[in-house]
């Protein structure tokens, strides 16, 4: 059946005067005679039928019951892909992987929500396997609870690079958000198992890397800002992981519709939730939006001087993981609007900086 309130970018519980809101704005946003990129006479037929069934008490209510059963149904019982490659983790858990063969491919020559006048240039990578999810509350959490890895708070703004300063006076962190509980005290991680973890460090990442080494014998690591926009654009220079042009609908990937400017609204989905229209050429899910991620790749040094750019190159100190500098996160998260993403979509962090962050693993054949 289709998920009509994925079609008009409102949760489940949205009230009337939101389910209208939101149909007023795609409206403008999706109507043939706008002109704009997306619009069809198709998209306006899907957000019509949406509309017209969840605007009516009665529809909604029938349709509602059938959405639990098969749409949220389907969520809970179908498990995630398998991918290529799988590492074990124990207690019945794995962490797939999908195969990125040797070779150049395209980086750069996108800007945010489109083409950039920067040239795209050839970058040269031996193959390597990434995950086709970003890492889940379940995986995480099975880290967590057998290395007793403490819950870091959401930072907001950290001046310390050092893995131990936590409390560290120059380090500001809400004490109410941590992975478990990533909007507030009254949040929870209980009953999102498949979706991916978020308000995680840097150092939470490489923590979870080595404890995945352990015990799957790979060697697991973060990838480099050149493998995961490889993974997420293939060799062919597109700018989004479905192709070369933007989302005809926010539907390929969880991010914040243009109606929506309310700030800190909205939530992660579950990994795969838009596969496989929304995957990269290689198969990799959620590339575009849910969780921004960390990668390897330094962004600048600590003295503010030394900065890495483009063109990459992976031999200029930029891929040493003893620095403790700034790092570069990719893909964006649900809280970016929809028409910013790119493949090319960064932000740079410091290490012991958390909030809409997460992260995918990467393992050298």
């Amino acid at each position: 059946m289709a998920d009509y309130y994925q079609v008009l970018q409102v949760s489940p519980g949205a009230d009337a005067e939101a389910i209208q809101a939101a149909y007023r704005a795609l409206c403008k946003q999706y109507h043939p005679d706008t002109g704009r990129q997306g619009a069809s006479v198709e998209m306006m037929r899907l957000i019509n039928e949406a509309y017209a069934v969840l605007s009516d008490a009665t529809r909604r209510q029938a349709y509602d019951a059938q959405y639990r059963r098969e749409v949220l149904g389907a969520r809970r019982t179908n498990p995630l892909r398998a991918g290529e490659r799988s590492l074990a983790l124990g207690a019945g858990l794995t962490l797939a992987l999908a195969r990125v063969p040797a070779g150049a491919f395209l980086m750069g020559g996108c800007g945010a929500g489109g083409p950039a006048e920067a040239e795209p240039y050839s970058v040269e990578l031996p193959e390597y396997y990434i995950g086709l999810y970003p890492v889940t509350v379940a995986q995480y959490a099975a880290f967590a609870d057998a290395t007793g890895r403490r819950s870091t708070p959401w930072a907001r703004r950290s001046l310390s690079y050092d893995p131990s300063a936590l409390g560290d006076p120059e380090t500001i962190t809400r004490l109410d958000r941590n992975w478990r509980r990533p909007f507030g005290e009254r949040s929870h991680v209980r009953g999102k198992p498949d979706h991916p973890v978020m308000v995680v460090t840097w150092y939470d990442a490489l923590a979870f890397c080595e404890w995945a080494s352990e015990r799957s014998g790979a060697t697991v690591r973060l990838p480099s800002a050149a493998e995961w926009q490889k993974a997420a654009r293939g060799v062919d220079g597109r700018c989004y992981p479905w192709g070369g042009e933007p989302a005809a609908h926010p539907r390929l990937c969880n991010c914040r519709p243009e109606w929506r400017r309310v700030a800190n609204e909205g939530d992660t989905t579950p990994a795969g939730s838009f596969s496989p229209a929304g995957d990269s050429p290689y198969g990799c899910a959620d590339m575009l939006g849910n969780v921004w991620e960390w990668t390897g790749t330094r962004s600048r040094g600590q003295d503010g001087k030394t900065f890495f750019g483009d063109p990459y190159r992976p031999d200029d100190g930029r891929e040493d993981p003893a620095a403790r500098d700034a790092r570069w996160l990719c893909g964006g998260s649900f809280q970016m609007d929809c028409g910013s993403l790119s493949c090319l979509s960064q932000r740079e962090q410091e290490p012991l900086r958390a909030s809409d962050t997460g992260f995918r693993v990467c393992v050298t054949t």
